[in-house]
């Protein structure tokens, strides 16, 4: 347990890391928010990655003994710190292949995340590439850019479709963890995504404009938090969530702290507790070094 502070009178015992857009850039994490991480671990706090990656997707570089748990596909799977599975809920096959089928009907691009890795479709790259240059004009971003971007990461691999992936699995060694769908347009994931929610079996987290993460109903970042909260025995004002986008606002209920880097998105910023540097000016390792010393931040 780290010691209290401004922010967090009754003491810290856990902290819940987003990766993507957090604490990590592709696949490298600062230095700094490395040594803080360890830091705060030797001191007493339980640190728990909490991404809507899957394991196998998750860098090296935050894996190890400064790790307790791992929450991935967004409270889908929760593993313990050697990677073994403490709690899973899957998509079932049959289900996976009917949305697949029903959401390329609907002109969308899907990824899928299973038990071996992360499968993204060529269409998707494509439709990112895109979304990219929407946003910023002067972009050089290709699609074969960001396709070996993608590829360049472990357990990563594009292919023109996935249904032949979700056919695969064998729901007990392989699994369908999450599916990722991409629109062309704000106004496509604006159509569909109502009639999705009305299915009532599915848990969506809008993530972009054009970009929606689907789990099963109630499986979300925040049931992830209190099943981990659980476990270890705190009380809601002793844990603390770092996030940066749509699919880490679930946290934010079920912690006594919140806190957004300066590149989250408006939305994250508006509910966050305290908004610290960006992931890029090492935010988050200042938060953290600012409560190892009993302080809040800025300190």
């Amino acid at each position: 347990m780290l010691p209290a502070t401004p922010q967090c009178p009754e003491g810290i015992g856990a902290a819940f890391y987003d990766l993507d857009g957090t604490i990590l850039d592709l696949d490298y994490v600062s230095p700094r928010v490395l040594d803080a991480m360890r830091t705060a671990h030797e001191a007493g706090l339980a640190n728990v990655i909490c991404t809507g990656r899957n394991l196998p997707i998750v860098p090296e570089v935050v894996k190890g003994d400064f790790i307790d748990y791992y929450i991935t596909v967004n409270g889908g799977q929760i593993l313990d710190a050697d990677g073994h599975h403490l709690m899973s809920k899957a998509i079932p096959r049959a289900t996976a292949l009917e949305l697949a089928a029903w959401l390329h009907g609907r002109g969308a691009a899907l990824n899928v995340l299973t038990s071996t890795g992360a499968y993204f479709e060529n269409r998707l790259v494509s439709y990112m590439t895109q979304a990219v240059h929407r946003i910023d004009a002067a972009s050089e971003l290709t699609d074969d850019g960001l396709k070996d971007e993608i590829t360049s990461q472990p357990n990563k691999y594009t292919l023109d479709d996935i249904t032949p992936i979700i056919e695969g699995v064998d729901e007990k060694s392989d699994f369908v963890q999450k599916m990722g769908v991409c629109f062309d347009t704000a106004d496509d994931l604006a159509r569909d995504v109502p009639v999705l929610e009305a299915r009532g079996d599915l848990q969506l987290a809008v993530v972009s404009p054009t970009e929606v993460e689907i789990t099963l109903k109630g499986v979300e970042k925040g049931s992830g938090v209190e099943w981990v909260r659980d476990r270890l025995g705190l009380t809601r004002g002793q844990l603390v969530a770092f996030g940066d986008s749509g699919n880490d606002l679930p946290m934010r209920p079920h912690v006594g702290t919140f806190v957004a880097p300066g590149n989250a998105s408006d939305e994250v910023k508006a509910v966050a507790d305290v908004v610290v540097d960006t992931i890029w000016d090492d935010g988050v390792a200042k938060w953290l070094e600012a409560a190892l010393r009993g302080e809040a931040y800025p300190a």
